[in-house]
Parts: structure tokens; sequence; C-alpha cells
């Protein structure tokens, strides 16, 4: 039986996109619900990382166009990581 290949990155995007909505309620029991996307984030990462390193030994390249859309996806979720880190710190600005 043939083994099913996937391209590079196939299971960190799915482990983050799994990872940011599980964080929501950690943030909420931690009572900062800014931080907790954050944590989701780096926990999907390394379930992603992990997956990636065990069903994906030999991954597909990605064609220019794949590629471009991966890097709109990134800066994107970036984006949304930073506005995150902003009202953490905002929070923590306006509590003191």
């Amino acid at each position: 039986m043939q083994e099913k290949r996937y391209p590079n990155g196939h299971f960190i995007a799915i482990g983050m996109v799994i990872g940011l909505p599980l964080g929501i309620p950690i943030g909420i029991a931690l009572e900062m619900i800014a931080f907790g996307p954050a944590i989701g984030l780096v926990l999907g990462l390394g379930t992603g990382l992990y997956l990636e390193k065990k069903y994906n030994p030999d991954p597909l390249t990605l064609t220019q166009e794949e590629k471009a859309q991966r890097k709109k996806i990134i800066m994107t979720l970036s984006g949304i990581f930073l506005l995150g880190i902003i009202a953490f710190i905002a929070l923590l600005i306006m509590t003191y």
C-alpha cells in the first residue's frame, strides 16, 4: 500500500487552525482573553510540527502560486498574533 503524501507544512497548518480556537477557553480561564489564542497557536504549532515529522517525511513540493498563498496566510496570522499581543499589553497597562 502506497503512503499518502501531503504538501510541505500541511500538518503545521492544521495544528495552527485547531490550536487558535482551543486557546480561547484557556485565555478565558486565565482571565486574559487576548493571551489565549497565542497559547493555542503555540500548542497547535508544536502539535503540527510533531505530526509533520511523523506522517509527512517526504512532502510534496509547492508551486509558486501555493507558496504565495501560504505567505499571505502566514502574514495574516502573524498580524492577528501581533494584535493579540498589543491587546494584552494594553490590558496590562490599563489595569495598573
